[in-house]
């Protein structure tokens, strides 16, 4: 063999390990793309943020999740029964939002808590909206009532609080009066 033999059989064979690596980053790539979409489809299809799903009814959130929902004894006659909206998330212990409607159908309370330490509610479940005000409120040391704006300009008033190990959060439309009776009702174990 010649040397320009030799030289011409080593640049090919560069030249097609190149082409191979090209393509192996090619191929990698491409499927790198197609997972990350497949793995966010749930969320554009359902509206719902990553790692929030939705459930049938508050014991299937409780299946779900592997805890109890701890609900408000006091329950205003100006909400319906059952909630129209469950979602939960196990992320960080798992948490579980409720949104009931009003007389007029339209939703007029949230209820957000945690399930498994004091954390903070994810806002993908109940929702972040702008605070306009802001004071403590007489439910412990660490509760916070709020005026918040929604996104289509609605006010509603915002509980948050700790109790038992568990962060809670209220948001309604109605009058605050029944807000924090609604909060005070909630306590351990319901049957």
């Amino acid at each position: 063999m010649t040397a320009a033999t030799v030289a011409g059989a080593t640049g090919s064979t560069v030249s097609e390990g190149a082409r191979a690596l090209w393509t192996l980053a090619l191929v990698l790539g491409g499927t790198t793309v197609a997972l990350v979409a497949l793995d966010a489809m749930p969320t554009w299809l359902h509206g719902q943020p990553r790692g929030v799903r939705r459930a049938a009814t508050v014991e299937d959130a409780e299946r779900r999740i592997q805890s109890r929902v701890l609900l408000p004894s006091y329950f205003p006659d100006t909400l319906r029964w059952p909630p129209a909206e469950v979602r939960f998330t196990r992320d960080g212990g798992g948490s579980v939002a409720l949104t009931f409607l009003g007389t007029d159908g339209a939703p007029d309370l949230v209820l957000a808590q945690t399930v498994a330490g004091a954390g903070p509610i994810p806002d993908g479940l109940h929702g972040r909206l702008a605070v306009i005000q802001q004071q403590s409120a007489p439910l412990g040391d660490d509760a916070v009532l709020s005026r918040v704006v929604a996104e289509d300009g609605t006010l509603w008033s915002q509980l948050e609080w700790t109790r038992g190990g568990r962060r809670f959060l209220l948001r309604g439309r109605g009058s605050l009066e029944n807000l924090i009776r609604m909060a005070r009702s909630i306590h351990g174990e319901r049957r």
